[in-house]
């Protein structure tokens, strides 16, 4: 691999002459040997990786016709990156489940669990199963959305009188549809 250096000609060009390929990375114009194309079929992997790429475009695309979608990712855009750009990230990245905070759970009627989310932005929705030690679910529910962008709140229904090995199942799902899921047991 050679670098470009003060060649008025060439900076920034890309493409292949020759047996050799240009390419233009983090601002450098860089020249490879040529790569010639991949006769092996992909792997199961890359194929799973190239539909996950076309969902998020397709997304990205669908994102950038509704107004209120564009200026949503336009606003949590960072520097040099498109409101394209981060509908694209969104779609390709599942939300986390950060935290799961059961302190103020003590398996009465109105306890209060807490859920942080992290996403590009705020994730769509948060719900919260709570089962037994058994199993048996006890509840469940829609968490609701806090002031902050990753807090979520959600307000138990139900009494359950044997706490410990309880199980806490929380799924956020994002705007283009990615879910996550998480569990804590008591």
């Amino acid at each position: 691999m050679a670098y470009v250096k003060q060649n008025m000609f060439m900076d920034g060009v890309s493409g292949s002459i020759e047996g050799m390929t240009l390419r233009v990375r983090k601002g450098k114009t860089v020249i490879t040997a040529h790569c010639g194309p991949v006769k092996t079929p992909p792997t199961d992997q890359q194929l799973v990786a190239r539909g996950k790429f076309e969902d998020a475009t397709a997304y990205a695309k669908e994102a950038m016709t509704d107004p209120e979608k564009k200026l949503m990712y336009a606003a949590v855009a960072k520097k040099n990156q498109t409101a394209y750009n981060a509908a694209f990230q969104d779609a390709a990245k599942a939300p986390k489940i950060v935290l799961i905070d059961t302190e103020k759970y003590r398996g009465e009627e109105g306890n209060v669990i807490t859920i942080a989310v992290r996403d590009i932005v705020r994730a769509e929705s948060v719900k919260v199963r709570i089962l037994s030690a058994s199993g048996t679910e006890l509840e469940q529910g829609d968490a609701v959305a806090g002031k902050g962008i990753s807090g979520w709140h959600y307000t138990s229904v139900a009494v359950n009188p044997a706490l410990r090995g309880t199980h806490i199942l929380i799924t956020a799902t994002d705007l283009p549809g990615n879910i996550t899921e998480a569990e804590k047991v008591l």
